[in-house]
């Protein structure tokens, strides 16, 4: 019994020093696996073979030594510490932990269900957490509102940037509206200067003024563009207004030697086009090339005394086509 009584304090005192040091799952183990160390042990030391043996053995010891029950006990069965060792080394190897099991498989249950925020990715609640463990969690909990602080920061300068953008366009908007309002009333003036250019230079006339003046204008320029046939009008126009010759359109074309058409006839003969028409209706409109013209002459089929009376006496303006004008 004293080897049983031996044993069992030896394993009392091994595990009374893990106590300590282990966990309260691993005391739970451990109490378990004393008690359980403890029935086996009585059990074995209860059987009747190691029980006679141990009794035999005792017997014949105090035969041999009567008399020294106070001398050292002899050495712990080889086996019995073998067993010791056993038990200690499955003490102290560390058992899987349930709990930090099934903690690690919700982590990855929760990491595959929820992706890492844009917040996480950055590294900003990695560093957080850094400081949580070294610093405390006050203080990751301050740099997680500085962070939050710099992010309102930054929208809020582009927040003001945006604004500024707004009012500069707001202002080039203003500027571009007031320009286009400008240039409409420079327009607009000069539209109503022209109308009233134009309304200097029209003149009253008949049905038959504007006839005559439909038939002149076809034989004098029925072969030549646009322009030359509104500068004729526009001579005929400027007689008229002048002073110096006729008051209506049909006397100054059919005043004495003025118009080869009128001495020859062809004025009689001519078809009057519809560019002939149109021309004619814009030189009454006021429609004027003429810088004041009062003379036209066509030098190659005009006779020689007639071409130095107008280059001797008149002034010489432009030519168009095969017409020069003087004044």
């Amino acid at each position: 019994m004293s080897t049983l009584h031996s044993f069992l304090q030896t394993l009392f005192q091994f595990v009374k020093v893990l106590v300590g040091n282990v966990s309260k799952r691993m005391h739970r183990s451990a109490a378990v696996l004393t008690v359980g160390c403890t029935v086996i042990s009585v059990v074995a030391f209860n059987s009747t073979s190691f029980g006679g043996g141990g009794r035999n053995a005792l017997a014949a010891y105090d035969q041999i030594h009567p008399g020294d029950e106070d001398e050292d006990e002899p050495e712990e069965d080889p086996d019995i510490q073998v067993l010791g060792s056993a038990f200690s080394e499955n003490l102290y190897c560390p058992a899987p932990d349930a709990e930090a099991y099934e903690d690690a498989v919700l982590t990855a249950e929760a990491a595959a269900a929820y992706p890492r925020t844009g917040f996480e990715e950055s590294g900003l609640l990695a560093e957080a957490e850094s400081w949580n463990m070294t610093e405390g969690s006050g203080s990751g909990q301050v740099l997680i509102g500085n962070v939050l602080e710099q992010d309102t920061m930054e929208n809020v300068r582009s927040g003001d940037a945006l604004r500024e953008r707004v009012v500069l366009l707001q202002k080039e908007d203003r500027v571009r509206q007031v320009g286009d309002a400008a240039k409409r009333a420079v327009e607009e003036v000069r539209k109503k200067e022209e109308e009233a250019r134009r309304a200097a230079l029209r003149i009253p006339y008949s049905d038959e003024d504007y006839q005559v003046m439909l038939k002149i204008v076809q034989a004098e320029a029925g072969g030549c563009d646009s322009t030359g046939k509104i500068l004729v009008a526009n001579v005929i126009m400027n007689r008229v207004r002048s002073g110096k010759f006729p008051n209506t359109i049909t006397e100054v074309v059919y005043q004495r030697s003025q118009f080869s058409p009128v001495i020859n006839g062809s004025i009689n003969r001519v078809k009057v086009t519809q560019d002939t028409i149109d021309c004619v209706n814009r030189a009454l409109d006021g429609e004027d090339y003429s810088q004041g013209a009062l003379y036209f002459m066509n030098r190659g089929a005009s006779q020689s005394g007639n071409v130095r009376w107008f280059d001797g006496s008149l002034t010489y303006l432009f030519q168009h086509g095969g017409h020069e004008f003087f004044k």
